[in-house]
């Protein structure tokens, strides 16, 4: 078995020290299969706020070009991500319904407080997706 992880092939050794590696940077490992939906967690998120409005959901896609996905409450009409398939939920874990390969890459939450200053770190979430 064979998972795609941004353009390389990564045979499941390979994929166990990627997800182990990870782990020890506070960062996380989704793999999930075509078509599936995905709830990707806002460990940025910080219990004194009470609503997603201060938090930014970022992408970056194996082009390399980071776009935003949601921000301000909303998402991003512009981004490539067709919002009809994304979802902020109330503890701001971003839902990602029907996955494509085009999904695949990293997904940064940040939060920020009312005056717009950086909160804590970022949460960072690298999506794979198999067949």
């Amino acid at each position: 078995m064979y998972v795609n992880y941004w353009t390389q092939k990564l045979n499941i050794p390979d994929l166990l020290f990627v997800i182990s590696s990870a782990a020890a940077a506070q960062q996380r490992f989704d793999v999930v299969r075509d078509g599936d939906e995905v709830t990707l967690p806002a460990e940025c998120f910080r219990n004194m706020m009470q609503t997603c409005e201060e938090t930014t959901w970022l992408f970056t896609g194996q082009r390399n070009t980071t776009e935003t996905l949601f921000e301000n409450g909303k998402f991003n009409q512009a981004a490539r991500t067709k919002p009809d398939r994304l979802n902020v939920i109330a503890n701001c874990s971003l839902v990602i319904k029907k996955v494509s390969v085009e999904d695949v890459g990293l997904y940064t939450c940040r939060q920020f407080d009312a005056s717009g200053n950086k909160q804590g770190s970022d949460s960072d979430v690298y999506l794979s997706v198999v067949n």
